[in-house]
Parts: C-alpha cells; sequence; structure tokens
C-alpha cells in the first residue's frame, strides 16, 4: 500500500517560522511528509535585540540548520517570490537560481518589515532596524563605529516601542551626542498614561529631544523636515511603523491595509483553506481571547498553534482555534534602564510598574527566554505551553445568544 507525501512549506525562519515548523515536524514524524522551512538568511534574528546590535553588541550566532537538527525539516536558503495557490506551489530564488516547490499546505511566516515608503527620503538616507537589505541593522552599525564614540546628531522618527528602545540606545552607548526623538501624536503613548510617564521621565533625564505632533514632510542625507522646521542630522533612524510581505497580496490572497495575511480562529486564510499563517504575517478576523499585534509572544504562539493544526490535518483531525492571553511586556529605556509591567490578560498595563535595575533583569530575561524556548520546544518537542487556550471559547459562549431571545 502507497501513501502520499504530504508537502508542507513553512515561508519565513523567525520566532513564528522556526516555531512552526518544529511543531508539525514532531507531531507528523510517523507519517509521510515533506517539511521544507524556507528563509532569505541563513541565520536566525533575535529581532527584540537589534536596537543593541546596531549600536556594537554583539549577538550569538544562531545558524537555522543548528535551531531545526533533530527534527524532520529540511532547510532552503532562498527568497520567496511568489506564491500560487492555483497551481499550488511556491516560487523562490536561491543563489543557484530559481525553484518551484509544490505544497499541499503552506504556512505564511514572512513577518513583516519597517515600512519605508511612507515619506519621501526614507528610502535614501534613513536607517531601519531591519535584518536585510540596504540601510538596515548591519549598515547602522558600520555608520556608528565611524564616529569612534565621539559626539554625532542622531533622530530617531517614531514615538512607539521600536522608536522609544533605539533613541535611548543610541544615547546610553554615546552620552554626548545630540539625540531626538520624533512621533506624530505624543511620545510612549501606545500602552496607556502610567506607562507614557515613566518614558517621559527617562527622556528628560537623558536630555533626548522630543518632537511630539510632529509631522514629517521628507527625509534629507543630513536633516529630518518637519511641517514647521528642520532639525540636522548626521544619523537618521525610521521607526514609523510596520508592513507585513507583500507576498500574500500579490497571490490574490486577502490581505489588510498592512499586507496582513486575515486567517479564521485556526489560523487559515479566508480565501485559500490549505494556507495558514503565523507572526506579524497575519491577523486573525475574531478576538482569540486577548487582541491581538506584531509581537515576538504572538508569533511564538501563533507558530505553535499553526504547527499543531497543520499537523492534525496530516493526522485526518480538526484544528483548533488560537487562544491565550497577555503576560506582560518591558521596553528598554537605554542599556541601563526599562520600565516593566504585566499585561495579564488582555494587554492592558497593571498599576505595577518596574524601573532600571529591577526592570532591565526582569526585560533581559524574558528576552532570552523568547529564543530559549525554541531551542527548549527542539530539545523537548511539545515544551512551550501558553496560558488562556479556553478564552476564545469562552468569548464565543458570551456572546452566543440565549433560546430566550432567539
Amino acid at each position: 500500500m502507497t501513501t502520499q507525501t504530504n508537502n508542507i512549506l513553512i515561508l519565513g525562519g523567525g520566532f513564528a517560522g522556526v516555531m512552526a515548523a518544529l511543531r508539525v515536524a514532531h507531531k507528523t514524524k510517523r507519517l509521510d511528509t515533506a517539511i521544507i522551512l524556507i528563509n532569505g538568511l541563513e541565520h536566525f534574528v533575535e529581532r527584540p535585540r537589534l536596537h543593541e546590535a546596531a549600536t556594537g553588541t554583539s549577538l550569538k550566532a544562531r545558524p537555522i540548520p543548528q535551531m531545526l537538527r533533530g527534527a524532520n525539516v529540511s532547510f532552503q536558503q532562498a527568497t520567496v517570490t511568489a506564491i500560487d495557490p492555483a497551481a499550488q506551489c511556491v516560487h523562490i530564488q536561491a543563489t543557484d537560481g530559481g525553484q518551484i516547490l509544490p505544497y499541499d499546505y503552506v504556512i505564511n511566516a514572512l513577518g513583516s518589515r519597517v515600512n519605508r515608503l511612507s515619506v519621501p527620503g526614507i528610502d535614501d538616507h534613513a536607517y531601519t532596524l531591519d535584518s536585510a537589505g540596504d540601510l538596515t541593522t548591519a549598515a547602522l552599525r558600520a555608520k556608528l563605529n565611524g564616529y569612534h564614540g565621539q559626539p554625532m546628531r542622531a533622530v530617531v522618527i517614531g514615538g512607539g516601542a521600536t522608536g522609544v528602545e533605539t533613541a535611548t540606545q543610541l544615547k546610553g552607548m554615546i552620552p554626548d551626542s545630540d539625540v531626538a526623538i520624533v512621533t506624530q501624536g505624543k511620545l510612549g503613548a501606545f500602552k496607556g498614561e502610567r506607562i507614557q510617564k515613566h518614558i517621559v521621565a527617562a527622556f528628560a533625564e537623558q536630555a533626548i529631544t522630543v518632537y511630539e505632533e510632529s509631522q514629517v514632510i521628507r527625509v534629507e542625507q543630513n536633516a529630518v523636515i518637519l511641517a514647521t522646521q528642520q532639525i540636522p542630522a548626521d544619523v537618521i533612524v525610521w521607526a514609523g511603523g510596520f508592513q507585513a510581505s507583500p507576498i500574500a497580496r500579490a497571490a490574490g490572497i486577502r490581505v489588510n491595509k498592512q499586507d496582513q495575511m486575515l486567517v479564521d480562529p485556526n489560523l487559515r486564510s479566508l480565501s485559500h483553506p490549505n494556507i495558514f499563517g503565523a507572526g506579524d504575517a497575519i491577523m486573525t478576523v475574531e478576538e482569540p481571547g486577548a487582541p491581538m499585534r506584531m509581537s515576538v509572544f504572538t508569533a511564538l504562539v501563533s507558530g505553535a498553534q499553526v504547527g499543531d493544526n497543520v499537523a492534525a490535518l496530516v493526522r485526518g483531525r480538526s484544528p483548533k482555534p488560537l487562544s491565550y492571553v497577555w503576560y506582560g511586556q518591558g521596553i528598554a529605556l537605554g542599556p541601563r534602564d526599562a520600565v516593566g509591567f504585566s499585561t495579564y490578560p488582555a494587554d492592558v498595563a497593571w498599576p505595577l510598574i518596574f524601573r532600571r535595575c529591577m526592570a532591565v533583569k526582569v526585560r533581559n530575561f524574558f528576552v532570552w527566554y523568547l529564543t530559549a524556548a525554541l531551542e527548549m520546544e527542539r530539545r523537548m518537542p511539545g515544551s512551550f505551553f501558553w496560558n488562556g487556550k479556553g478564552r476564545y471559547q469562552k468569548r464565543l459562549q458570551q456572546h452566543r445568544p440565549s433560546e430566550a431571545t432567539v
């Protein structure tokens, strides 16, 4: 008796993609599956630490094949150029040429990149904390090394967590520099007034200039042009929002304005039932027990769930909906300061807030854990767990009309 091989392609080797690969490989290890993880880089990128890497911190090398060793997963270093749902294949471009890979299931974990197209001049003059491409993390590091610790003028554009961490890291590593941050709204207002208060205080302590409620008109080689003034700069870093890969949109898959693939509670594409997704590449059309946003935590959780779900389908079983709770968040405020707080369960900050040494230690532990979770999953398959798996179902029951009202 012959069996049909299930070809499973995982696009992207970040937190979501590696976790999905490990989970689906473990749960289909006795079945006839061919699992391939495709990623443009051979090494894994610790995205929460890119602001540290940009300022000179050496991060541990993590080759993706090593992170997958022992699992029934093949690694292909290549760029995904297209998904063809009609032909059920994915087009990739490797150093030795293009290939076409057939699939039975695809997991889109291509993640996101900083949106460089929203303001003129960004693409030519601003650095971003991305892992690959021109004017990204490696190029920023080389630029900063050229100052040899001498003062410079740096402008960070974007008042969210990435902008906050980048500006304070730059100031902390080169204290005599003139660092400024520009934001369309209020600085640090993404987690409520209590957290914002601590972020604003840290910027005041570090003498970082803040331009709030300011619109960037364009970016030039040595200046950021606002609607009302010009800010001279030697180094410009753009942290103004993220955009998912355009691959799904180009394939005719349903996406939102940020090019995130729209998925049902089981992380399946709304328009193509054998295409799944995880991490920054997707957005659920129903709240999965807690608000969903781009983060490493949601990448790990959704990567584990989508791996379990694809494995379930291969085994002839039903997939399960994504459901989880938030635990907390830590935001670096330079090398020696941070703000940390619990957000359990619905991503809303608790009144208890940590600062300085304690917050730095707590944040560093959880940043370490996010990557360590992948190694633990490889060594002990199925070990990654999360709370709140029943919240989605409970929410459905609460919103379901009773017989008396039908």
